[in-house]
């Protein structure tokens, strides 16, 4: 009896033609493409059992890495439920951070150096106790924030600290140096100047090396490049390597592997460069796309059947994925049976996308799975709010409670906690730069000096004040006396737009690079949780609620049906029934990635499509796509994703535009014209009328173009395409 026919009779496991194929190819290097929902999993532990019961290699001879603890931990329960009556071998899995860490252990033992980790939880209470003096506590985030103070004279808010750590990780695992620091786009001041004081510093502060985890890897590919004896042994110990979504990897990862596989390059790395979307920290998918070119002799094989999803999903999804240039061709298909088409969902409001979600939530089974997924961890909060006052549990992935940290956040409460007693001058003191009534530190400095039972207001209008200032704080006392008695939605809109705190919330941006989307987010999001609120009280307290209920949505994993994520953790999951929201133009794809592709710079907008994709191939036989036309009272367009998607499922237009033809129809057989697959936002068109320009914005039925002659303008985009109105610009 053969392997496979042994394997099917013990563990019901069958693979396919491919999946065989996979686990019989043990000699040289094998990248294996793995499509959503192939088994990739499945089929990575029976080459692991092939190679123990077959091949009768040691399990310490066979490296097992993947990308997070988390996936250690299934690869592992995985292969014990497939093998544990057929062997006592266990082979152990583990992440490649793991391994690097024995590697540097042993290589600063060899040498005579200590060493101390110095990253790691740190909680609130310590965070707010700072520095003692001169003494920076020897923790990653402190050392940080003292270099920022150092370099830039200001205190680091929460924002740029992450930035900075995401910046720091990005140059470390893509092997980044000199000049090559000042190219990475960071929205903190002097960032480059920061990671290279913060690296003379672990070296130098005392006699142990500081290290992060990052450095973990770092210099473990430096002590297999430097010590030929660490490299050979375990080059030597580990006959076969495979390593689990190798897409994920970064470049100093990829580097590490290489060595270890050395020289037999027994090598198989399972990996699926459509699902790559860990680019901001390092990952590299362009290593996987030269496999061929590191490996002449490596064979590649494809494993493109999906078993998770309908054909419908996996149809659209797999034409929506080859929008990507970079990439290995792949056609995934399936043979699962027909279910509901994709729908999308095209609603007037965010409000109403927010109803509809929870309305479809109610109306699940109750042994369905649900998914709601969006682009970033803010539209969780408000999603959270609605759902929890339609009593409506729910598990939250990514529990991010710092939004309610947030300074933004902070602000707004402090300008509500002065309407109940505008005589608190240190409420004041940490508002007065943010609203419009000039108050300086000096002025600050006399309400101070100046003990009172009096407002703040009336002892500053008592002082002699410039005629413009006097104008102004008269106007501020009036406005916070009015906003006590709002509501907490039109109080919220007073402090932007009366107050002019928006306006001070874009000065900050200009000034320091702040990431003013980010910022202006949380803003929305506090209105949105204010809408139908009676009180400022009431305001603050449903904050805290929420925040509990964020916190406490954890313990929710077992018992609820409902999941809230990213689509960053979704991967690797999947769900009866999924719900990708908030899908704009600006979020998904991001401003950034649109600003970067109008630029000639087409990775982001790529990673992008790769992240829409990993969403959509999360559903087994439900998937909508939710979008809408307002976000408040601003108007927002359809992701281009979804008119993609649209298009490619032919979808009949919501509002068929009638038009009379005054012209004889075009040969639309003609390939200089623009086709609807052909549109691009950075592309260069030719108009019949107005010339040669660059396609600036496309969503929904709408066009936007900048015009060398006459700038910037809309066009319906149906109009455009069916009357042949506009040409590639080659």
């Amino acid at each position: 009896m053969d392997f496979f026919t042994r394997m099917e009779e013990a563990t019901g496991v069958r693979l396919n033609e491919v999946q065989q194929q996979a686990v019989l190819h043990t000699d040289g290097p094998l990248l294996l493409l793995a499509s959503p929902g192939s088994g990739k999993t499945t089929t990575l532990n029976m080459k692991i059992g092939y190679l123990l019961l077959e091949k009768k290699v040691r399990p310490d001879r066979i490296m097992a890495i993947t990308f997070s603890k988390q996936s250690a931990q299934d690869m592992s329960e995985r292969f014990d439920e497939f093998f544990s009556d057929l062997t006592s071998d266990k082979v152990h899995f583990s992440t490649i951070h793991s391994f690097a860490f024995k590697v540097v252990r042993e290589a600063l033992r060899k040498e005579g150096q200590d060493f101390q980790l110095i990253e790691g939880q740190i909680n609130e209470d310590e965070w707010k106790k700072g520095f003692q003096g001169e003494h920076v506590p020897l923790h990653k985030k402190f050392i940080l924030k003292k270099l920022f103070e150092d370099e830039n004279g200001t205190q680091i808010s929460d924002d740029e600290m992450d930035e900075l750590m995401t910046y720091i990780s990005f140059v470390k695992n893509r092997m980044l140096s000199g000049k090559e620091l000042h190219k990475v786009k960071a929205n903190v001041k002097n960032a480059a100047s920061i990671y290279q004081s913060y690296e003379r510093f672990k070296k130098e502060y005392t006699n142990s090396l500081l290290l992060d985890f990052d450095d973990m890897l770092t210099y473990c590919h430096q002590s297999l490049l430097d010590d030929p004896q660490i490299l050979h042994r375990y080059q030597q110990q580990f006959e076969y390597i495979l390593t689990d979504e190798s897409q994920d990897n970064s470049v100093v990862q990829h580097e590490i592997v290489e060595l270890l596989a050395k020289p037999q390059n027994n090598l198989c790395v399972v990996a699926d460069d459509d699902q790559s979307i860990f680019m901001w920290r390092g990952s590299d998918v362009t290593k996987l796309l030269k496999f061929e070119g590191t490996y002449p002799d490596a064979t590649v094989l494809t494993m493109s059947q999906n078993y998770r999803s309908s054909v419908e999903i996996v149809e659209v999804s797999n034409q929506f994925i080859k929008r990507n240039q970079n990439r290995f061709h792949k056609e995934m298909f399936t043979e699962n049976p027909s279910s509901n088409p994709i729908a999308i969902k095209a609603m007037r409001s965010y409000e109403d996308q927010l109803k509809y979600v929870t309305d479809q939530v109610k109306q699940s089974g109750p042994k369905e799975e649900v998914a709601v997924l969006y682009r970033n961890n803010a539209s969780a909060v408000p999603l959270a709010d609605k759902l929890s006052k339609a009593g409506i549990d729910f598990y939250m992935k990514d529990i991010d409670a710092k939004f309610f940290k947030h300074w933004i956040v902070e602000d707004v409460l402090n300008f509500m906690r002065l309407t109940y007693n505008d005589r608190r001058v240190d409420i004041l003191e940490r508002i007065h730069t943010k609203f419009n009534a000039y108050i300086t530190k000096s002025q600050i400095a006399f309400l101070r000096s100046r003990p009172s039972q009096e407002s703040v207001f009336d002892l500053l209008l008592e002082t002699d004040l410039p005629s413009y200032q006097k104008k102004n704080v008269t106007q501020a006392k009036k406005l916070f006396a009015e906003m006590n008695k709002m509501e907490p939605a039109r109080a919220i809109r007073v402090i932007r737009d009366r107050l002019g705190y928006d306006k001070a919330i874009q000065k900050m941006v200009e000034k320091f690079g702040f990431n003013g989307e980010h910022l202006f987010t949380v803003l929305n999001t506090l209105e949105e949780i204010a809408e139908g609120l009676g009180s400022l009280k009431g305001f603050a307290d449903r904050l805290k609620e929420l925040e509990q209920l964020v916190q406490t949505s954890k313990y929710n994993k077992q018992s609820c049906s409902l999941t809230l994520t990213t689509f960053h953790s979704a991967k690797g999951l999947e769900y009866d029934k999924v719900y990708m929201i908030d899908l704009i133009n600006g979020v998904v794809p991001s401003k950034e990635d649109m600003d970067s592709y109008r630029k000639k710079e087409y990775g982001p907008m790529e990673e992008a499509v790769r992240l829409f994709y990993v969403g959509m191939t999360r559903a087994r036989t439900h998937l909508e796509l939710l979008t809408y036309g307002y976000k408040g009272d601003e108007r927002v367009s359809e992701s281009q994703f979804v008119t993609n998607v649209r298009r490619i499922a032919k979808f009949p237009d919501e509002k068929r535009a009638v038009t009379r033809r005054k012209r004889p129809a075009p040969d639309l057989s003609d390939e200089s014209l623009l086709g609807w697959d052909e549109i691009e936002v950075g592309r260069e068109v030719e108009h019949q009328k107005f010339g040669v320009g660059v396609i600036k914005e496309y969503g929904g039925a709408a066009i936007a173009i900048e015009f060398e002659e006459v700038g910037y303008k809309e066009f319906n985009a149906e109009i455009c395409i069916d009357n042949g109105i506009l040409r590639k610009k080659e």
